[in-house]
């Protein structure tokens, strides 16, 4: 069955439901942002200054050890390689989340398309490198945000259960179809401190498709 990639943070909108805090909503909307600018491929606007710290810091821990990716050309790097190799989109399952003034904890089922080769590449039994691969994992992270509600980290760690299954062509989720959808769900940015912007869901943000244009478009240089 395919998933609806619309509803692929209901932790996230239940928490948003429940507190009246501004620091915390603005904190959450901003990784609303950040997720959906990241599955759908347009990874520039996570960068940009409003977003995210000059310096970030990335700890991946997984089976195979830590992985840091340091500073913001390492991550922007990342990124910009989830987008070339198409391996960007994700969705969430058995989610739970808790926000406080300086960032947000978090707990879910990870579900990441790869294609196979990649897979293949990276050392995993793939009998297809053609085909488009499913990803599960639960996955734990704490990201904290500055005083202004830019990311500043993000800490990551996955588990032990990972499991991959070979794709049907129909459950497979494109960065297209990804944009089609989440698009009208993306929030704009919210600068801590400032007033919750107007907007509403349907309204379509404009994104940046380079750097460019994330710095040109930016509340906060």
């Amino acid at each position: 069955m395919k998933f609806d990639i619309s509803k692929r943070l209901p932790e996230v909108d239940e928490a948003i439901a429940k507190t009246d805090n501004p620091r915390h909503l603005a904190i959450l909307n901003n990784y609303v942002r950040h997720a959906h600018l990241e599955v759908m491929g347009l990874w520039h606007g996570i960068v940009a200054p409003d977003m995210m710290v000059p310096h970030p810091v990335y700890r991946f821990h997984s089976q195979a050890g830590l992985r840091v990716i340091d500073g913001m050309q390492a991550v922007q790097n990342e990124y910009a390689s989830y987008a070339e190799q198409g391996s960007s989109v994700i969705y969430h399952t058995e989610g739970q989340i808790a926000v406080k003034d300086d960032g947000f904890l978090t707990e879910y089922v990870s579900h990441r398309f790869w294609p196979g080769w990649i897979l293949r590449n990276a050392g995993d039994d793939i009998d297809d490198p053609d085909a488009t691969y499913l990803v599960s994992n639960t996955q734990a992270m704490w990201w904290p945000y500055d005083e202004l509600g830019r990311v500043k980290e993000e800490r990551v760690y996955r588990g032990a259960d990972r499991s991959i299954r070979k794709c049907d062509p129909a459950e497979v989720i494109t960065a297209a179809e990804a944009r089609e959808k989440l698009l009208p769900l993306t929030p704009p940015v919210w600068v801590i401190g400032q007033p919750k912007p107007d907007w509403q869901p349907g309204q379509i943000v404009p994104y940046a498709t380079s750097l460019e244009e994330a710095h040109a478009m930016a509340l906060y240089r």
